[in-house]
């Protein structure tokens, strides 16, 4: 199962529905899923990755895989 694009969800009728019977404008969802999408970029940005690699790497070790 894949995820939809903004687009396609503004396009969702089930979606729709659940706006209209919430009273939120498809404008006001449209900009709250863009604000979304930028905070989670933002999130995604500031991830140490040499961390993680150095985690990753420390974690396989301690518990190598059954191959």
């Amino acid at each position: 199962m894949q995820d939809l694009s903004m687009s396609e969800v503004l396009k969702d009728p089930l979606i729709r529905q659940m706006l209209r019977a919430d009273k939120v404008s498809l404008g006001a969802f449209a900009v709250l899923l863009e604000k979304a999408a930028q905070e989670r970029g933002r999130r995604f940005a500031a991830v140490d990755w040499e961390a993680f690699r150095s985690a990753a790497a420390s974690t396989a070790q301690r518990y190598p895989s059954a191959e």
